[in-house]
């Protein structure tokens, strides 16, 4: 274990300790390390503790850091486990201990000082820690916030007390002032700002509204990511949001989620589901018809919506939501076609990715030795090692994930990082031996016998409300010229000048883009209110419109416009404005 997490994990032990001396009738749940720090879940029965208190408890901890004591480990028997959480009436270690398996050891850590002699606080864990406190580094509590016993929302509401921690103050400080921009970055407060999206509690939660600007937003990105498989030579189908559940029966998706949102129909006595998923849609288009070797690849895109029963306490803003838009697409092949597909659709993500300004890396997502997989074990194998194979052709940088593979075959996760270094699993290929097995899909091959396709799978935003999320707090609202929702705004200084205004607005009316996407016409307003100019300089900022054109009548005179951007203020003659655009458009 590196010594950040030991350090980070011998402090939810301090914590504990801290806690256990001001609020003495406490139950205390698990502390393990995190990412960036650490936590502990409690029960403090009545009292109540809030964010005020933190201060206190970090006080307590700090005294007894300045102590130096040492962590301490020793091994008892299961017996003497279960009777100390007994005797301590710390029922939550009582059933953990319960859960260890038979021949695993069981092991105390006591925390203690080592002039006096005195066990501060015992807490059953595996460790390790760090052997003395004064290695602890760097570190302030963070935050309170509620979590169920064991992530199950029928069970005890614990207090969840969490920490920050990092072997260097300079770590600690850049950390927390990166925390400070991500707020400023939120999405949901600049989904409110910008009038891009909002919710409503008579719609539901989870179900995001997207307004006009908000609307132009998603579409721009849907039709970036959407152009590369048009270009590959995908076609657009449609299908409906609900089915029989004999679909999702026959794919699999049933009984490894039979959770699925589900209703009779009063009309037929068809029982029907919201449809959680595209692919097994997709396959009854494939097998409606006799198919060739001669027309392999077939190739199918849609943006459609999917929906999932996520619980209230997950969702968030547009990051998790019940309601998901995917960027969808399927193919189905042979397996000489597999490479080609893959490579297509690799060289599509590293172009959308590198266009929005985040790198790539990626995660090979494989099966682990659980249950739940459809197929056997020699078809994964087989499709492992082909992913395996296409990442290092490509040359892409990639890590192996157990365990992380999708039910019907191993993925190609790709990682993108953000403006604040983040990394967020967004586009995703799928190799899929399974599925068309399930479903008797077949093609006629040379000579004449069956043969049943592959499937592969692929989304490049993955879920367009998650991505937006990213995208929003990844520019801070500064989007990118082709993809703002408004990416002009004409500033008039008075209406002295209103005719040169209109000829602005002709010419600004005849730009088309065509990078990256073909036809995108020019979206622009003209500001004509009675307000001061600094006025409407600071509402086109609050709302970072990429493109302001400041129009009076000396420019008139002389036949330009004022333009600010981000980057600062410069003239331009009016007959070259519409090349200007067009070339800060391709940057």
């Amino acid at each position: 274990m590196e010594q950040a997490e030991k350090m980070r994990h011998t402090l939810s032990h301090v914590l504990a300790a801290a806690v256990q001396e001001l609020y003495p009738i406490t139950i205390f749940g698990i502390g393990p390390a995190t990412q960036n720090g650490f936590y502990y879940d409690i029960d403090f029965g009545d009292t109540k503790i809030v964010e005020a208190d933190l201060k206190k408890i970090e006080k307590k901890m700090r005294g007894i850091i300045a102590r130096k004591c040492e962590m301490v480990r020793r091994e008892v028997s299961r017996a003497e486990a279960r009777e100390w959480a007994r005797e301590k009436g710390q029922k939550f270690k009582v059933e953990l201990i319960g859960e260890l398996p038979e021949d695993e050891t069981i092991s105390f850590y006591d925390l203690k000082d080592p002039r006096s002699g005195e066990v501060l606080f015992t807490d059953l864990c595996k460790g390790p820690h760090v052997e003395n406190l004064g290695e602890v580094g760097a570190w302030k509590l963070e935050r309170i916030a509620g979590a169920y016993w064991r992530g199950d929302e029928k069970r005890e509401m614990l207090t969840r007390i969490y920490g920050l921690a990092f072997e260097t103050e300079a770590e600690l400080e850049e950390y927390l002032a990166q925390q400070e921009e991500a707020k400023k970055r939120d999405h949901r407060k600049l989904g409110k700002e910008l009038d891009l999206f909002c919710f409503s509690e008579l719609v539901g939660s989870g179900l995001p509204l997207f307004t006009p600007r908000g609307t132009i937003l998603r579409d721009m990105l849907n039709e970036l990511a959407q152009g590369y498989r048009v270009r590959c030579g995908y076609r657009k189908v449609c299908i409906p949001h609900i089915a029989n559940v004999d679909l999702y029966k026959t794919s699999g998706h049933y009984q490894k989620f039979p959770e699925l949102l589900k209703f009779l129909s009063t009309e037929s006595g068809d029982e029907l589901a919201l449809k959680p998923v595209n692919c097994p849609h997709h396959s009854q288009i494939f097998a409606s018809a006799p198919r060739s070797y001669k027309e392999l690849p077939v190739k199918y895109l849609e943006t459609t919506m999917v929906y999932r029963d996520e619980r209230k306490g997950e969702l968030g803003g547009l990051s998790r939501v019940r309601a998901i838009t995917q960027d969808d697409s399927h193919v189905f092949c042979t397996e000489d076609q597999v490479e080609g597909v893959f490579g297509e659709l690799i060289e599509s993500a590293k172009d959308l990715y590198a266009r929005v300004g985040m790198k790539l890396s990626l995660r090979l997502s494989f099966r682990d030795d659980g249950e739940g997989y459809i197929g056997d074990e020699k078809m994964w194998e087989k499709a492992q090692a082909a992913i395996e194979r296409m990442a290092k052709k490509f040359e892409m940088e990639y890590e192996i994930g157990i365990g992380e593979a999708a039910m019907y075959g191993p993925k190609m996760d790709f990682m993108a990082e953000d403006a604040m270094s983040r990394k967020w699993q967004l586009a995703t290929v799928q190799l899929d031996y399974a599925m068309p097995e399930r479903f008797g899909l077949e093609y006629t091959d040379k000579d004449g016998s069956k043969k049943t396709p592959i499937m592969i799978h692929c989304a490049l935003l993955g879920a367009i409300e998650r991505f937006m999320s990213i995208f929003i707090e990844h520019t801070a609202g500064w989007f990118p010229l082709w993809c703002a929702p408004e990416q002009v705004r004409v500033l008039t200084v008075n209406d002295k000048a209103e005719e040169y205004v209109k000829e602005v607005s002709r010419v600004l009316s005849g730009v088309v883009l065509e990078e990256p996407i073909k036809g995108n016409e020019l979206r622009f307003e003209v500001d004509r209110s009675d307000d001061s100019l600094g006025k409407k300089i600071k509402r086109a900022t609050e709302m970072k419109i990429p493109v302001v054109l400041i129009v009076g009548e000396k420019d008139a005179a002389v036949r330009e416009v004022s333009v600010r951007t981000r980057e600062g203020e410069e003239k331009v003659r009016l007959d070259e404005l519409a090349g200007w655009i067009k070339e800060r458009s391709e940057k």
